[in-house]
């Protein structure tokens, strides 16, 4: 991948890219706060963050940190003007066998006594006052190696704590201040159009589709929020069920800058997933107070082998003594499947007014026939010259072609449809499907990364607030001052 080009609104940002100074590997969802401000952002999956360019000529020093490596700070005033940077991490673990000796000598907690301590202690270790966080929220599909209809904005989640159920509760709320889709990257109509109605479906898995709202979705899948409530499968409820439904495995001690975490496997028991499914996943646990950091959930089908969805979500904003969201991200495996490709039911030339009409199975994008050269027809291989093309009805067209190919149809036997080839590209019906294409398959993104956590604050009722059932793009915008908080959108992929 090179960075030869950026956007107009990437020259007004630092872009950035963390990676492992030993593998040379991107460092996923790395939290980077300001020294200076009480901002940050967190990396993406591939390590990509960006920035404002006025926190340079602040003289700002990002202060960057992440579970496994040595923390860093980075003077932004020493920057080159180079149009990305990268930034090492140096990692920082311990030995398996050094756990299991200490485990060993002073008889500490087994594996599943962490994992159940971590959970009585949600109470003590998170949040049950109100509180609101800002963040960058953001859903897309990622298809065929692109970022396919990445709708972005800035949101606050105000909160009342973790003993308020955070769906029914109507306190619990979220406010949009912005909202849009970037147009920087591709866009599908066959899955914006299908997403959230009949058409997708998640395979082997449900998880109500029927939700039109990302936001909502991502929300129901945070087993720690939700540690009291229903969540995914084979969590279920949190408190009641994980520990039951999983084996656990000491994977040994990594840290969070001087922070020793247990870092603990788990696999879904056979008895409960059945062998049709296998779910793995990781759970970091400070050995200090028994604080989740981070909880990481992948389910798979066996037969074929193919991840259904994975979950990844990290608390590890300390203010007060309590932990709040740094982000949360899940995505599940979709396809979109229709009985029949878009295709050409029957066409006819009528001579009385020298047209062509050409019906088909299913009503057209009317976009699709915008551009005359995306149809090619000739006839006995005679090129003709298409002039204008019009809409019937949902699924038929009709063309005109020049005066002299007209006056050359009229003079053929155009009962004879062999005669006749038609070449279409890029058309599309209604949904979206192509002609000859009946199956698209992919992941769908849904990612909060939180700004700044803002303590006691309580809900405001002069806000306008999102429904929770319906499309984000649906909801109402407020009016707010965000010039501090900013779209992390992906770096752009350039050849």
């Amino acid at each position: 991948m090179s960075w030869s080009k950026f956007s107009a609104q990437e020259k007004n940002e630092l872009l950035f890219r963390i990676v492992n100074s030993e593998s040379s590997q991107p460092v996923a969802y790395a939290t980077i706060k300001f020294t200076k401000s009480n901002n940050g952002t967190i990396a993406n999956i591939l390590g990509d963050f960006r920035i404002p360019i006025h926190y340079k000529k602040d003289s700002e020093t990002l202060n960057i940190s992440c579970i496994g490596y040595y923390s860093k700070k980075v003077d932004l005033s020493l920057l080159t003007s180079k149009p990305y940077h990268i930034i090492y991490l140096f990692p920082k673990t311990e030995a398996l066998s050094e756990v299991v000796l200490s485990v060993e000598k002073t008889k500490e907690l087994s594996t599943r006594q962490i994992v159940k301590k971590a959970i009585e202690n949600i109470k003590i270790n998170y949040p049950v006052d109100p509180f609101s966080y800002i963040a960058y929220y953001r859903d897309y599909q990622f298809a065929d190696e692109e970022y396919i209809n990445l709708n972005e904005g800035i949101v606050e989640v105000f909160d009342q704590g973790f003993t308020s159920h955070k769906i029914s509760d109507s306190l619990n709320a979220t406010s949009l201040y912005s909202y849009k889709l970037n147009t920087d990257f591709k866009q599908d109509s066959l899955i914006s159009n299908s997403i959230y109605n009949g058409a997708k479906q998640i395979k082997d898995g449900k998880m109500g589709s029927g939700i039109g709202n990302e936001l909502t979705l991502l929300n129901i899948h945070n087993p720690i929020r939700n540690f009291n409530t229903g969540s995914f499968s084979f969590v279920y409820i949190f408190e009641k069920d994980f520990i039951k439904n999983h084996s656990f495995k000491n994977k040994g001690i990594v840290y969070l800058d001087d922070e020793e975490l247990y870092k603990i496997a788990f696999v879904a028991k056979k008895e409960i997933t059945g062998f049709a499914y296998n779910a793995t996943g990781y759970i970091y646990i400070a050995r200090s107070d028994f604080a989740i950091h981070q909880f990481e959930y992948n389910l798979y089908s066996n037969s074929p082998r193919k991840l259904i969805f994975t979950l990844d979500v990290e608390y590890n904003q300390r203010e007060n003594g309590k932990m709040y969201l740094n982000y949360i991200t899940f995505n599940n495996n979709f396809f979109i499947t229709e009985n029949d490709a878009l295709q050409v039911e029957n066409y006819y030339y009528n001579k009385e007014n020298s047209s062509l009409y050409i019906e088909f199975n299913r009503p057209i994008d009317l976009k699709s026939i915008e551009k005359l050269n995306n149809i090619k027809i000739s006839f006995n291989d005679k090129k003709l010259t298409i002039l204008k093309i019009n809409a019937i009805n949902g699924k038929t067209i009709e063309l005109k072609f020049k005066r002299e190919d007209s006056d050359f149809l009229n003079q053929q036997n155009v009962s004879n449809l062999a005669l006749f080839s038609l070449k279409f590209k890029n058309y599309k019906d209604e949904i979206g499907f192509g002609m000859g294409k009946s199956k698209v398959e992919g992941y769908q993104f849904r990612e909060l990364f939180v700004q700044r956590v803002f303590l006691n604050s309580e809900y405001n009722s002069k806000l306008k607030y999102i429904k929770k059932g319906e499309s984000l793009r649906n909801a109402p915008l407020n009016n707010a001052d965000i010039t501090d908080y900013w779209l992390n959108s992906p770096l752009m992929k350039t050849e």
